[in-house]
């Protein structure tokens, strides 16, 4: 299944709304689009000689729309009006990715200068202003799950940076260059680990981050202090997005066209005294940690699909009996794929 007409270039963004199923798309266009769950579009906003790089669904209001467009930020109500209910003007650069906190209160976003704002939606004013981290483009921004002044942002610095954004202040930051090994003759190895994106479990207890470099590094956050715990490796190039659809379950994205579904679970599997993986993965391993590291992944592994071109984004649509991921792509359309 897909959802087609809305857009007339690549679509670079996509969020689905947990109780409406509604699902809202921007592109390269500079076209927002309102989607029903049965794929007609409902409506759409265009903003002129810009591009829509992130739109996200209102958690309580599915017919609030917050959009990225340049460095502006746009509250759209897709029900009432054409025009913004307000825009959002603080950013000095172009915005790379929005995302709201659980109870709405507060938005961040991050933009190619390397800071973070984030506003407090009650005022529509700059809460704080995160910068002096990154030193490249700040490509990603999560707001901790049980942690309320906690987010977590990544960039092209090769930089996962911790805020307590109350303050703010860093509480902790990491070099993915020094986290974990890329295996033996790996084709990625020379690929930096830029920090495409993030993702927590809904929990707040795991965090896992999508690298230039094809890995996927999982991180302990059950704790004040994150930990990084070990690498998925099934990416032949760049990992694009990582989205959690349940505590255990992650599936990942990325610039090779591929989709992977993984279940976390399954690195309690490991046993040190065993070679769990096989194939040509096995025999790149130079190390025991790297050893480790690809048994893991063959343990966690669930599923592997290939795509025609390579992933923008995806949002995952969750319930008791259904899987729904919405994948943008380098076409004009979302597809809708049952995992």
């Amino acid at each position: 299944m897909s959802y087609s007409g809305g857009h007339s270039a690549s679509v670079l963004c996509v969020d689905v709304h947990q109780a409406s199923c509604q699902v809202v798309s921007g592109g390269e266009d500079g076209r927002l689009c309102l989607w029903a769950p049965e794929g007609q579009l409902l409506t759409s906003y265009t903003q002129d000689d810009s591009e829509c790089t992130s739109a996200v669904f209102s958690h309580n209001n599915p017919h609030i729309v917050y959009a990225a467009f340049g460095e502006e930020v746009h509250m759209l109500d897709l029900n009432r009006s054409k025009d913004p209910v307000f825009v959002f003007k603080s950013n000095q650069d172009e915005v790379n990715q929005l995302v709201l906190d659980s109870k709405d209160k507060f938005l961040a976003a991050g933009d190619d200068s390397g800071e973070v704002k984030v506003y407090g939606l009650q005022d529509r004013k700059v809460f704080k202003s995160l910068r002096h981290k990154h030193t490249n483009i700040c490509s990603t921004v999560s707001f901790r799950p049980g942690r309320p002044w906690e987010l977590l942002s990544g960039g092209l610095d090769c930089r996962l940076v911790h805020w307590d954004f109350s303050k703010p202040k860093c509480l902790h930051q990491f070099n993915t260059q020094q986290l974990f090994a890329t295996p033996g003759e790996s084709p990625h190895m020379i690929n930096p680990p830029f920090v495409h994106h993030i993702a927590t479990s809904p929990s707040g207890a795991i965090v896992a981050c999508a690298l230039e470099n094809g890995q996927l590094p999982i991180l302990d956050a059950s704790n004040k202090k994150m930990e990084p715990k070990y690498a998925l490796f099934a990416h032949r190039l760049g990992v694009s997005q990582v989205q959690f659809a349940n505590e255990d379950i992650l599936i990942s994205a990325g610039n090779d066209s591929t989709v992977v579904k993984w279940d976390l679970s399954k690195a309690e599997l490991f046993d040190p005294g065993c070679h769990q993986a096989s194939g040509d993965l096995q025999n790149i391993a130079s190390s025991a940690e790297e050893e480790k590291y690809i048994s893991i992944t063959s343990l966690c592994q669930l599923k592997t699909l290939q795509r025609s071109c390579k992933i923008n984004w995806m949002a995952i649509y969750s319930t008791d009996t259904a899987l729904k991921l919405f994948i943008a792509d380098q076409t004009t359309d979302i597809s809708v794929i049952t995992l």
